[in-house]
């Protein structure tokens, strides 16, 4: 669920006197539906509300304010206001809480519908880095909404860091120098399969782990490049990847193949869950990233390891794979039950389509989750630079990670396992199965809300994503398509505020264009969303 103040919640209060806005938190009505948890210890299904009121549509046996207000009577209930589209706000008996009003108006035979008035966070945080505006990721994710329960910087937030599991990081890099922990980092070698080394400053085999450390944790704010999912983050280079082996771009060096094995991520797991862990007061909590991967099942060594780490209180993401086919080892060790903070990751691109080269199975159903992974804006290796063509489950699992970052400066205390259950109870279903798409896109927000304790997601209802819809910052506005219009001849069009149409889609996707490819101005809209299975009418706010 997105934040519907602006103009869309000025809408509601317009005629409501000048006073404090009063909230409360109520447990989600049936007939509402949140995301899927996969944890039995995750926050009670609640959302926030605006007390004292609630929005209503009446039948034609009351088509008039006086004739509402002698229904409303019976339950000592008044009519506030007429609200566009046929909706009534309604005020409710004095101290009687919105649950408690709910059901009263239940009962109210000439009520069509009922919805409580839901309250939102009113802002979003935008960083300074000039490049923030091309990433296209970070706005799909919706991790400047997120950003608003916290940044993970400041003298109140948790350390967090992350291990990438990796090619190396290169620390001179302006927009991971200060993220780079000075002391931490490792080299395992996979030639000689030895006990990892210390290696400060870290050397880099290839691009690659600059890449998807920038993805994670680059250095936000700071008038510089691009922005990481996590802010507060700091980074420990663990490379896997022999640097005679690679060419700068990963490709095999002449000789010897740019690969790593099995026995050296063992031994990195190792150092993560044993060095890395257990010094907290170094390092806080650690998240280990691992974009690589290889066909096959998931061998028993790195399963160990990888349970290990997780018994060792540390959450692991790992790329799903690029190969379209099933579930990459390590990935696949998620297994098909819960995996208790293995979360395999798969991709979708700038239009959160699945990306067709996206790994999938059963693995990432039960465990995982997607992220953006096609063409991200991210930090690159020779020269300090950046590239906009990062495309792989690689550069997904990475996103993933730095939400996992934000959420333990957040709650420093989580298992892995609620670190999970945050990460996938806020995902957005994008609509295909969930060998596919995990439990959805990733949602900073949603996430962060279910970890503050304040968990408002999705309703029976439709609505619009982001809202408002900036047009200057947001690529394009998506639908959610309530599960019980799920049918065949999708259509959606958008009108304005006075019944003008708009537009007319064949997807639930726009890109605050009308029909004549002109950008529509600021204002409220009205979508409606009809189907074989019915139809349904939202509202949104649109800012130029």
């Amino acid at each position: 669920m997105k934040k519907l103040l602006c103009a869309a919640g000025l809408l509601a209060l317009a005629a409501l006197p000048a006073r404090a806005l009063r909230v409360e938190t109520m447990a989600l009505p049936a007939g509402y539906r949140i995301a899927a948890s996969t944890s039995p210890n995750a926050p009670a299904p609640t959302m926030l509300v605006a007390s004292g009121r609630a929005i209503v549509t009446f039948s034609t046996a009351a088509p008039d304010e006086a004739a509402q207000n002698a229904v409303l009577q019976s339950v000592g209930a008044s009519v506030l206001s007429e609200l566009p589209f046929g909706f009534t706000l309604v005020g409710l008996p004095s101290g009687v809480s919105v649950s408690s009003g709910l059901a009263l108006l239940s009962g109210v035979k000439d009520i069509s519908s009922i919805e409580p008035d839901r309250a939102y966070r009113p802002s979003d945080v935008a960083p300074n880095d000039p490049l923030f505006s091309q990433q296209y990721a970070l706005t799909n994710i919706d991790a400047p909404q997120g950003w608003a329960y916290g940044t993970d910087t400041g003298t109140a937030a948790q350390l967090v860091t992350i291990a990438m599991i990796d090619a190396g990081i290169d620390s001179t890099h302006s927009d991971l120098t200060n993220k780079v922990l000075g002391t931490g980092s490792e080299y395992c070698d996979p030639d000689t399969d030895a006990a990892c080394i210390a290696e400060n400053p870290p050397q880099v085999a290839c691009y690659h782990g600059t890449a998807t450390s920038g993805v994670a944790a680059a250095q936000t704010n700071n008038s510089n490049g691009i922005a990481g999912v996590s802010w507060g983050a700091k980074l420990v280079s663990v490379r896997v990847f022999a640097q005679g082996d690679c060419n700068s771009d990963c490709s095999d060096a002449s000789g010897h193949g740019c690969n790593t094995d099995d026995a050296t991520i063992v031994n990195a797991l190792d150092y993560v869950a044993t060095t890395l862990a257990a010094n907290q007061a170094t390092y806080g909590r650690v998240v280990a990233n691992m974009s690589i991967g290889g066909t096959g099942s998931c061998p028993a060594n790195e399963s160990t390891a990888l349970n290990t780490a997780i018994g060792d209180n540390v959450v692991v993401t790992i790329s799903a794979g690029n190969d379209g086919g099933a579930v990459n080892a390590p990935a696949n060790c998620a297994g098909t039950s819960s995996s208790g903070g293995i979360i395999p990751v798969g991709a979708t691109d700038s239009n959160d389509a699945i990306a067709s080269f996206s790994s999938n199975g059963p693995e990432l159903a039960a465990n995982g989750v997607v992220a953006p992974g096609v063409n991200v804006e991210t930090t690159n290796y020779p020269g300090g630079g950046y590239t906009s063509t990062a495309t792989g489950t690689s550069f997904s699992a990475p996103h993933v990670a730095g939400l996992a970052a934000l959420l333990l400066s957040l709650k420093p205390n989580a298992t892995p396992a609620q670190i999970q259950s945050w990460i996938r109870g806020g995902a957005y279903n994008l609509g295909v199965d969930s060998n596919h798409q995990g439990a959805g896109l990733i949602n900073v927000y949603e996430s962060m809300r279910l970890a503050a304790g304040s968990s408002v997601t999705t309703s029976q209802g439709p609505y619009a994503y982001p809202n408002p819809f900036r047009l200057a910052e947001d690529p394009s506005v998506r639908f959610n398509i309530p599960a019980n219009l799920d049918g065949s001849n999708m259509d959606v069009k958008i009108y304005t505020i006075n019944g003008q149409l708009v537009r007319d889609l064949s997807a639930p996707l726009w890109d605050g264009t009308n029909s004549a490819g002109s950008q529509v101005a600021s204002g409220t809209y009205i979508f409606e969303i009809k189907s074989s299975a019915g139809h349904a009418v939202g509202r949104m706010a649109v800012i130029r």
